[in-house]
């Protein structure tokens, strides 16, 4: 835990809507740490570039840099090779968020992150975004270029609604509209 800073993770599956809640926070003058930004980061380090290689075969390096759509086509049909990924990558992406943490300004910092409660992040609060399946297919294929069965099947290998209304403090629904973020602010105001 970060010294004198309450840290607050949003997470959810992916095309939930994390992108949205935290640009809400953003504007509202929080700071908010992407944690999917500093994985594009974090893999490409020589360290955890080198294991990744060694695990998954020098095919998913392209122009020296992680091939991210090739790694996500082999680990979102398969369990165990997603598995390892996480194993793999989560410990160098927590040490660049930690020092992002120790940077930001504020005393309430947010981590926007698919993964957060499966890689151990320690916070203080957690929020969890919810929302249906067929929207969030919908914003994983226009957001990503991939086909709509290629969504499903990232959807498939992530957590139901129901781990994250077990692990999370608040839970948000953004299936369309304006989310209502009130319960967020009220929260990490107690």
């Amino acid at each position: 835990m970060t010294q004198n800073k309450k840290i607050v993770g949003i997470t959810g599956a992916s095309g939930a809507g994390k992108s949205h809640i935290s640009q809400k926070l953003r504007d509202l003058g929080y700071a908010v740490i992407d944690a999917d930004k500093i994985a594009h980061t974090s893999i490409n380090k020589s360290a955890c570039k080198k294991e990744l290689c060694a695990y998954f075969g020098a095919d998913v390096v392209r122009d020296d840099k992680i091939d991210r759509k090739k790694l996500g086509g082999i680990v979102f049909q398969n369990p165990e090779k997603l598995a390892k990924l996480n194993e793999i990558t989560h410990k160098y992406i927590l040490s660049d968020i930690a020092e992002k943490i120790e940077k930001a300004d504020g005393n309430t910092v947010f981590v926007d992150g698919a993964v957060l409660i499966e890689s151990g992040m320690n916070c203080d609060l957690m929020i969890g975004v919810l929302a249906d399946k067929k929207i969030r297919a919908e914003r994983i294929v226009n957001r990503d270029g991939i086909t709509e069965e290629d969504a499903i099947k990232r959807i498939s290998a992530q957590q139901d609604d129901g781990f994250y209304r077990e692990n999370c403090d608040v839970i948000i629904t953004n299936n369309c509209g304006e989310p209502d973020i009130s319960a967020i602010l009220k929260r990490i105001e107690e």
